[in-house]
């Protein structure tokens, strides 16, 4: 399999997504980066996320089926690597970037564990999103957390 690496060209476009389907591109996106579709595994973990996130927690099945969808015509329109930039460069705040990268870590580490190449593109969205190491590291902690309490005890 072929390093995972974030792309990081910029485009110019003019097209900017709202914050809630960057989001989902973004969790969608990170699943196809490994040259394959969005498993069960993962589209559960991104419902999960999605619907703990400010903003997402009161969207019917319905609505959340219509951000999918959307989410997924703009990868298709624009391939994973240009949908993932297009979403990252229409986020509008520190707050939805970091949603963004729990998102995305979420999806990732569904399957318990994170890859070395899978690390390299998480540093790399982690850089594009504008997100020290320090606050990336309260966000896996984060989302981590809880599994350590529980291994603690």
């Amino acid at each position: 399999m072929a390093k995972r690496n974030f792309p990081n060209s910029r485009r110019n476009t003019q097209v900017t997504l709202e914050p809630d389907v960057a989001i989902a591109v973004m969790g969608i996106a990170s699943a196809y980066s490994d040259g394959e579709e969005l498993g069960h595994e993962e589209d559960y973990a991104l419902g999960e996320i999605l619907c703990s996130i400010s903003g997402f927690e009161d969207y019917s099945e319905e609505a959340y089926v219509e951000l999918y969808n959307r989410a997924i015509d703009v990868i298709h329109e624009e391939g994973w690597e240009g949908a993932l930039v297009q979403a990252v460069e229409s986020l509008p705040n520190k707050d939805y970037r970091e949603a963004a990268y729990m998102t995305v870590l979420t999806v990732l580490v569904v399957d318990g564990e994170l890859p070395d190449d899978e690390g390299d593109f998480l540093a790399g969205l982690q850089e594009s999103l504008k997100i020290s190491d320090a606050r990336a590291q309260e966000i896996m902690d984060e989302v981590f957390g809880e599994d350590e309490d529980e291994d603690e005890e």
